[in-house]
C-alpha cells in the first residue's frame, strides 16, 4: 500500500513539473523580425532576434551579400521586447505614410507578436522613440558581431499581394474566365519552408541545404507556379503570395583568364 502510495506521488510530481515547463521543443521562440531602408543612400539589410538569443543580419549591395547568424545574449533580447510591446507606434497601428514624404532618414518595417497577434508597422525609426532606439542599436551593435554564415544555403521570404497587385495577378493568371485556384494547407505543409514563410510573412526563413532548395523548386515546378525560378507566385487559403528565394552571400566572379601571350618569333640568325 505504501508502495502504492509513493509511486502515485512520484506521478503527480511529474505531472506537474511538466505542467510549469514554459515550452517544449515543438515551440517556437517568439521572433520580430524588421528590415532597415535608408531612403537617401538606397542602403537596407534585414535582422531578427528571437526570445531565446538567436539573430540573423542579412545585408546587402550592389557588391556584396553577407549573413550573420548566431546568438546574441538573451538580456539584450529581453529589454528589446520589452520596448516592443510599449511601443506606441507599434500598438496603434496607426502609421500614415505621408509622414515620409520630406524624411531622409532610416525606415523601419518591422514585423513583431503583440498579444499573440502578429503586427507589421513601418515607419520612421526615429518615430518609435529614445528607448526603443537605444535597444534597437544596442541589438544591432550586437549582431553586427555574430559570424558569418557560411552554411546555410538561401532564404525563403513570402510578401503577401494586395490591393492592385493582387488584382493584377489573379487578372493575368485567369484563363477562360476561371479564377485562380488556391493550394490547400494540407499541401503546403509538405514543404515546410513554404508553409513557414506564409505563416509568418516577409520573416527570412531559412534553406539549410541544396536538397531543400531543390524540393522547393520541384513543388513550384510541379504546381506550374507562375513566376521564374527564384520569384515565384503562390496562391493559397491564407492570401496569394511572392515568395523570393535569397542568396546568404554573393561569391567573387572569377576572373576571365587573361589571354596568352604569343611568344616573341625567334631572331633571325
Amino acid at each position: 500500500m505504501r508502495r502504492a502510495l509513493t509511486l502515485a506521488a512520484i506521478a503527480l510530481c511529474a505531472g506537474s513539473l511538466c505542467a510549469l515547463r514554459p515550452y517544449n521543443q515543438g515551440v517556437k521562440a517568439k521572433a520580430s523580425w524588421m528590415t532597415v531602408s535608408s531612403i537617401k543612400t538606397g542602403r537596407q539589410y534585414y535582422m531578427e532576434v528571437a526570445q531565446d538569443g538567436q539573430a540573423l543580419l542579412r545585408e546587402e549591395n550592389s557588391k556584396s551579400i553577407s549573413t550573420r547568424r548566431g546568438a546574441i545574449k538573451p538580456q539584450l533580447v529581453k529589454d528589446f521586447f520589452r520596448e516592443i510591446e510599449n511601443s506606441e507606434i507599434i500598438n496603434s497601428q496607426n502609421v500614415k505614410k505621408s509622414k515620409m514624404v520630406f524624411y531622409q532618414g532610416e525606415v523601419l518595417r518591422i514585423s513583431a507578436y503583440i498579444s499573440g497577434e502578429l503586427t507589421l508597422t513601418e515607419a520612421p525609426l526615429n518615430n518609435f522613440g529614445e528607448a526603443f532606439s537605444y535597444a534597437f542599436g544596442e541589438v544591432k551593435k550586437a549582431v553586427d558581431g555574430l559570424p558569418f554564415d557560411d552554411k546555410t544555403r538561401a532564404f525563403l521570404r513570402a510578401v503577401p499581394l494586395e490591393k492592385d497587385e493582387l488584382e493584377a495577378f489573379e487578372a493575368r493568371e485567369s484563363r477562360d474566365g476561371e479564377g485562380v485556384k488556391p493550394i490547400e494547407t494540407y499541401d503546403l505543409q509538405k514543404i515546410k519552408p513554404l508553409i513557414g514563410a506564409i505563416k509568418e510573412p516577409n520573416r527570412l526563413i531559412p534553406l539549410e541545404t541544396e536538397d531543400v532548395v531543390r524540393e522547393l523548386r520541384e513543388f513550384a515546378s510541379s504546381r506550374q507556379l507562375s513566376g521564374q525560378r527564384n520569384d515565384f507566385y503562390v496562391p493559397s487559403t491564407r492570401g496569394t503570395f511572392k515568395c523570393e528565394v535569397l542568396d546568404t552571400s554573393r561569391k567573387a566572379e572569377a576572373a576571365a583568364p587573361a589571354a596568352r601571350k604569343k611568344k616573341p618569333a625567334p631572331a633571325g640568325k
